[in-house]
Order: structure tokens, then C-alpha cells, then sequence
């Protein structure tokens, strides 16, 4: 049942460098037959599109995955880290005609933390530029911004930027316009490959500009052991943990560390 079926160390001097790694086949058939009926049972709520989070909080199969498939593992291979705390997870999923793009931003800033934290977005359906590959400007995570959060429509798209008078954010230029001047990567995924990346490096999501063709994402979101508590930055004060003292490890009941070496 472990997730990995290969071990991943070899990709940490990539990951320092670019930001981003792609792990091919990172999920064994069950769990990915597991996370897609999970997904398929949440999506049953209704919510708007980045709505549906934080459903490790609940027993289930997105908390026994986050908690013993070992994908805590994997993220503290790839990162260097000797352990790492499970801040949250959330899916992401574009339907066949979803032809929004998820604007170009970074995740970091929105949440109240300092030092490395690593995303896993795993592939429950084949991804790639026509039913809405995510795409990442290598190395950003190094160019020690901090931009500005923003809020979205239902679909993902850009609305209004949020702490505009806070000098600690900068805005967000715009990518889009910007395309040929950055090197831009994207892969296309096989239903388990997994993505892991910076919460600082800067990236999107395209469109489902197909008829029939789903894209349904899982994400996981890890603390390394560099991480901190840093009630000043963000804007989702529901990952604010009363017990933590700024500057504090990003450990807690809440925020659990779920593996260490």
C-alpha cells in the first residue's frame, strides 16, 4: 500500500534548483483507485472550486492516505528534510469544458508560514496542455518575492488583489504577458505520477479545453523541518494554530508531524 514505488533522494539537487520535480508512478493502484472514488464522493458537496480542502481533518481515505501511504517520506526525500508535518490537503478537479485558467501566482503567501514547505499534486487522470497541465516558472522559488494574494472567481480566475497596503507583498506581474521572457515547463502526466513543488515558485494551471476529457488533482501540503510559524503572513486564518509561538517549528496537533528520520 506504500505510495512510492521507487525512492525519490536522487531528485533533491533537482528540486533545489528548479523548484519542482516530476515522480512517475508514484502511486500504487490502490491508493489511486482510493483517492479517486474519495474525490467522486466529496465532489458530491457542491462547493466552488477551491473549496474543497482540508479533508485529511476527517477519518477517511484522504486521511489514511496522507497519514500511512508514505508520502511524508517522499516529500522529506525530495526536500532534504528530516521530518515533516501534514499541513493540508486539497483536490482540484476541472471538468470537460472548464476552460478557466488558474491565474499565475504562488501558494506560500497566502498561508502563515516561513521556510520550506512542499506541495504534492498527484495525477488521478491523465493531465496534459489540453485538459489542464499546470505549469511552473523554474527557479522562482529562489527569487525571494513574496506576492501579493489575490482573490478568485468560482472558477480560479483572478478577481482582486488582498493586504494591498501590506509592505511585506509585493503584486504579481503578469506572467501571461510576460511568457517569453520566462522558461516555462509543464509535463504531461499518467494517472499516479505526482508533482512536487516550492510554495514559492510561481505557476498555473491551464483549461479544460476538452469535451469529454476530466482533470481531477490531489494535493498534499508539507511542512519541512525548517518551517515556521509566522502569524503575520497570510490570509487563511484557519491554518493558524493558537498554541504555536511565532517562530515555533510548524508542529502541532493540529499541523501533526507524520514522519521523521
Amino acid at each position: 500500500m506504500d505510495i512510492i514505488k521507487t525512492e525519490t533522494g536522487h531528485l533533491a539537487e533537482e528540486y533545489k534548483r528548479e523548484g519542482v520535480v516530476v515522480v512517475r508512478g508514484a502511486l500504487t493502484p490502490f491508493w489511486l483507485d482510493q483517492l479517486r472514488a474519495a474525490v467522486e464522493q466529496e465532489l458530491k458537496r457542491g462547493e466552488r472550486y477551491f473549496a474543497y480542502r482540508n479533508m485529511r481533518t476527517n477519518p477517511g481515505i484522504f486521511q489514511d492516505f496522507c497519514l500511512k501511504s508514505g508520502v511524508g517520506r517522499l516529500v522529506a526525500d525530495i526536500g532534504g528534510s528530516d521530518w515533516t508535518s501534514l499541513i493540508f490537503d486539497q483536490m482540484f478537479v476541472k471538468e470537460p469544458g472548464t476552460k478557466t485558467q488558474t491565474g499565475w501566482h504562488t501558494d506560500q503567501p497566502y498561508w502563515p508560514v516561513a521556510g520550506p514547505i512542499i506541495t504534492t499534486w498527484i495525477a488521478l487522470d491523465a493531465v496534459d496542455a489540453n485538459n489542464g497541465a499546470l505549469e511552473f516558472i523554474p527557479g522562482s522559488h529562489a527569487w525571494g518575492q513574496k506576492y501579493r494574494p489575490f482573490t478568485t472567481d468560482q472558477l480560479g480566475g483572478f478577481v482582486d488583489y488582498v493586504k494591498k497596503d501590506d509592505p511585506q507583498y509585493v503584486d504579481m506581474p503578469d506572467f501571461e504577458a510576460e511568457r517569453d521572457q520566462h522558461r516555462v515547463v509543464q509535463w504531461d502526466l499518467e494517472p499516479g505520477d505526482l508533482l512536487a513543488f516550492d510554495g514559492f515558485i510561481v505557476h498555473s494551471a491551464m483549461g479544460n479545453r476538452t469535451s469529454i476529457r476530466r482533470r481531477r488533482g490531489y494535493a498534499v501540503r508539507f511542512g519541512l523541518d525548517q518551517a515556521r510559524y509566522d502569524p503575520d503572513q497570510g490570509v487563511a486564518e484557519w491554518l493558524e494554530d493558537d498554541l504555536l509561538s511565532p517562530g515555533a517549528p510548524y508542529v502541532s496537533q493540529k499541523f501533526p508531524q507524520i514522519f521523521a528520520r
